[in-house]
């Protein structure tokens, strides 16, 4: 047996991606609720404590990639980076993952209200990241805040929109800008 292989001949190491894949077929063949963190790890063939190094809970098989995207994009606006280049940089370049696949299958996967929840809680975090810039260049927090609202909500409608396209998507950043040019808010 290789130094990296267990009895049953699979490699020790695992990645992030095998134990998501594993977890979307579950929440696809079980659904979201009916899934659990022991279903994912038989699956992907891996220990709980290996589940718990990549994710935190199952929502975070979802919402990982995007999350590391929206730190990215907060600390960009902390450091006094453009707001339009700050939302670019949460979604340029991004790929389907778990995500957009539980988009796309949110009926199938019982998880339409999860998601939307979820998508709140997001869009508010965006949403006071980018007005505390905008207020930090002067607007009058009333209006950094609207502005701030529409922009992050801007940007998970893109997503959202890129996501149910499913093959035919195009680019999310196009679609981030169209969004922002039908909310008419300056930024």
């Amino acid at each position: 047996m290789s130094a990296g292989a267990d009895a049953r001949g699979r490699p020790r190491a695992t990645s992030r991606d095998t134990i998501a894949e594993a977890a979307c077929e579950l929440f696809l063949e079980r659904g979201y609720a009916d899934t659990t963190v022991a279903e994912i790890t038989r699956r992907a063939g891996v220990s709980r404590s290996s589940f718990f190094n990549y994710f935190g809970s199952k929502a975070d098989v979802l919402w990982g990639g995007f999350d590391e995207r929206m730190d990215a994009a907060v600390a960009a606006l902390t450091t006094g980076a453009p707001v339009r280049e700050a939302l670019h940089r949460l979604v340029d370049g991004f790929a389907p993952d778990a995500l957009a696949l539980a988009i796309t299958n949110a009926d199938a996967m019982g998880i339409a209200g999860d998601l939307d929840d979820e998508r709140a809680l997001r869009t508010g975090r965006l949403a006071r990241a980018v007005s505390d810039r905008l207020a930090g260049d002067g607007a009058p927090r009333l209006i950094a805040d609207v502005r701030a609202g529409v922009a992050a909500a801007a940007v998970l409608a893109a997503v959202w929109a890129w996501a149910s396209a499913g093959t035919a998507r195009g680019d999310l950043g196009g679609l981030l800008d169209e969004a922002l040019a039908a909310a008419s808010v300056p930024l």
